[in-house]
């Protein structure tokens, strides 16, 4: 008998064509478990491996057993005629017991795998309960010919959200976070969860000639499409389209269709060549890649030049000609651009709010803050106006209501990477160490996170003298940036690994004041810091009236940590003056208004400059002056009512300020709260004159020794992942992929 007919007499054939059905069927079940319980889909891979190693068994079962009515029996032998007995012997409970033993086996080795992946999930935040009407925007996608027509499947997608977020009974949110995922392999599980919406609008957009096809599908959370339609229409009435999916899209989440009356008339312009131009400015000015303003602006003006009367190119060119700018002339330009096209469309929420902004800086605070909550009122998925109302309202002393718009922007826009900074450092500041920790991971988790996303989390791990921690942190900003090299140098220096510091400083490149400044203060040798200051001077980087404000700052800190006291004066002397005119130009020459510099200076290094120049004017006889500072940054600061944060690095300055003033006990209960909350600047206290001179006593001895303990354990684990891992020769590889 043949061994083909011998394999159909024992049913071989069709248990294992029963065996793939099942395997398919286990597949496709898994798929779903997973999304839904959030394990990673690479993980799927050890089901099919366990799968694909049960399959053998499968068929040696096949060949050897029959599952009848009356349970597992031995299947016939060929040539024997029919057998009474064939039931099980005991070698066949034997070879079952195998079978099952090693099927287990499988089944526990892959179940362990699946374990694995799930632990090695890096740990994200957890969003909100999703409301009940809330929906996200996935960018559509771009399915023209020519891939660099982008732009213009971003337009719909932009315009048609915005639409949406004009309907009050809808909670949208803003294209900064719902962008992320353009392309994802995340399925909607993963993405409304991580963004905390029920709904997801998607999408794709075709131009042909003067025709375009846009196809919408609205699903839920469990990928159930609850409503999809495709518009074909002409090119002209591409607003008329973005207005049936809004309403389409309402229907089926309100359960009712939104009257033609509730949604926007829309900047709408005949001229699509025009519409197109504004498009290319608006996608340069997202993008912020090499050259974007001049090349923005460019696009900005052809679009006004095609049609003066279209509103938007005169909001984009005034945002093109004042983002990431200095002060200047062309500020009052941009001003009269923004008001062109709020007198053109009243209800384009983004003239307002690039109006606010201008108003806000050239120093119309109020008339600012009101166009801003005129924005956020026409349009509440605007997430940069959230960011910029909160610049209005701490300029008119508001910071508790400016923390409350950063929470709200964040809400409708929670993977918008400039919100997340501002409310994960305003945690942070508030002692939320887990919360800011966590609203910054999420961004780190992304597709493709922000360039600065890392750089954030280890400047909140330094905060808190988790310094290990940054380390990591500064080697994965590395790895997505390339930049940033001296922080890393810096990190190491603040765990006493000179060595290593000066290793990467090597690779760093120029040194700046700035980066003087953040690596030398940490380190017990001063002839590195020396020689860089003497280098900055004779290039005149620092060292005249004309140099850089923040040059100079930082140059006159760095003279102040090496001991030259009258030098490093002279520095932050000018540079405060160059900044107080910068941002006030009637500002009285040679008067210190710490209120004003506040308004536009980083607290930490506020303090930090008067706590440098206060203590350095003491040493050069001038008490009164260093008095004058303190009492000012106390009552900025330090007054009676003003609440006191539960954060490290505040309460390590708290304590210099006590001890600088005076009171020894004050700064010696201020200093253990710090360290008890983690503070670990060891090294930059014991190397700075200010810290040391300050700081000294038993009580501070006792407990800087449990900061040194404190840095040596964080040292040690630092040292073994660099044992582990040799992350200068991943660098070097990195830097050679560059090159190519």
């Amino acid at each position: 008998m043949s061994l083909i007919h011998e394999l159909k007499r024992r049913r071989v054939f069709q248990t294992f064509a029963l065996y793939i059905v099942a395997a398919w069927v286990i597949i496709q079940v898994a798929q779903a478990a997973f999304e839904a319980w959030e394990i990673p889909m690479h993980a799927l891979r050890y089901l099919w491996i366990g799968l694909m190693l049960l399959s053998p068994m499968a068929l040696f079962f096949s060949w050897r057993f029959d599952i009848t009515a009356q349970g597992i029996v031995r299947t016939q032998p060929a040539g024997q005629g029919k057998l009474d007995d064939t039931r099980l012997k005991r070698s066949d409970y034997l070879v079952l017991a195998a079978l099952v033993a090693v099927g287990a086996a499988i089944l526990f080795q892959g179940f362990g795998r699946v374990q694995e992946e799930i632990e090695a999930q890096p740990p994200v935040a957890q969003v909100s309960e999703a409301l009940e009407h809330s929906i996200a925007v996935l960018p559509f996608k771009n399915l023209d010919i020519n891939a660099e027509t982008g732009f213009f499947s971003d337009g719909i997608t932009e315009e048609i959200l915005h639409r949406l977020s004009t309907l009050k009974r809808l909670h949208v949110l803003a294209s900064d976070s719902s962008f992320q995922f353009r392309d994802s392999q995340e399925g909607p599980a993963s993405i409304t969860r991580l963004l905390g919406v029920r709904y997801l609008l998607q999408g794709s957009v075709r131009r042909e000639s003067d025709h375009v096809r846009v196809t919408a599908r609205l699903v839920d959370a469990s990928g159930f499409q609850v409503w999809s339609e495709t518009f074909d229409r002409k090119l002209a009435s591409i607003f008329v389209i973005q207005s049936e999916i809004a309403r389409a899209v309402c229907s089926e989440i309100i359960n009712e269709i939104v009257p033609q009356h509730e949604l926007p008339a829309g900047r709408t312009t005949e001229n699509m060549e025009a519409y197109n131009a504004y498009l290319v400015g608006r996608s340069l000015v997202d993008a912020r890649s090499t050259e974007w303003q001049p090349k923005a602006s460019a696009a900005f003006r052809q679009a006004i030049a095609l049609d003066e009367g279209f509103a938007p190119p005169y909001a984009g060119l005034a945002a093109a000609m004042t983002l990431n700018t200095d002060f200047g002339p062309h500020w009052d330009e941009a001003r009269a651009l923004a008001e062109r096209a709020v007198s053109l469309d009243p209800e384009l929420a983004n003239a307002h709010a690039v109006l606010g902004i201008i108003q806000t800086v050239l120093g119309d605070q109020e008339r600012g803050l009101e166009s801003l909550r005129r924005a956020i009122d026409l349009d509440p998925s605007l997430a940069i106006a959230y960011n910029w109302i909160s610049i209005a309202l701490r300029r008119l002393g508001l910071p508790e209501e400016a923390d409350e718009y950063l929470r709200s922007g964040l809400e409708i826009d929670p993977l918008n990477s400039s919100l997340v900074r501002n409310v994960a450092f305003g945690e942070s500041g508030d002692g939320n160490f887990e919360r800011a920790e966590q609203l910054l991971l999420r961004l780190t988790h992304l597709p493709e996170p922000p360039a600065r996303a890392f750089a954030w989390m280890a400047m909140v791990y330094r905060a808190w003298g988790l310094y290990d921690k940054a380390v990591e942190a500064d080697k994965s900003n590395i790895r997505l940036t390339g930049e940033d090299i001296w922080v890393l140098a810096a990190d190491y220096a603040s765990l006493g690994m000179e060595r290593a510091a000066k290793d990467w400083l090597a690779l760093a490149g120029p040194i700046g004041p700035q980066v003087a400044y953040g690596v030398f203060q940490t380190w017990s040798d001063p002839s590195p810091g020396s020689k860089v200051l003497r280098d900055l001077e004779n290039d005149a980087i620092i060292g005249t009236e004309d140099a850089p404000a923040y040059a100079n700052l930082y140059g006159g800190l760095s003279y102040l940590h090496l001991g030259g006291f009258e030098r490093g004066l002279e520095l932050l002397e000018w540079s405060l003056n160059a900044l107080q005119l910068e941002i006030r130009p009637d500002h009285p020459a040679g008067e210190i208004d710490l209120a004003l510099l506040e308004e536009f200076t980083e607290t930490g290094l506020l303090i930090d400059v008067i706590h440098q120049m206060a203590f350095a004017y003491r040493q050069v006889g001038q008490p009164d002056r260093a008095a004058a500072l303190l009492a000012a940054l106390d009552e900025l600061y330090w007054a009676d009512g003003k609440p006191a944060a539960a954060h490290p690095t505040w309460l390590g300055q708290t304590a210099l300020q006590r001890a600088l003033t005076g009171d020894l006990d004050g700064a010696l209960s201020s200093f253990e709260a710090a360290v008890d909350l983690g503070w670990a600047d060891y090294y930059r206290a014991v190397n700075n004159p200010t810290w040391s001179a300050a700081l000294k006593g038993p009580g501070f001895d006792e407990l800087m020794k449990r900061v040194k303990a404190n840095i040596d354990r964080q040292r040690v684990a630092v040292e073994a992942a660099d044992a582990e891992h040799d992350f200068g020769a991943e660098f070097d590889l990195l830097q050679a992929q560059a090159q190519d």
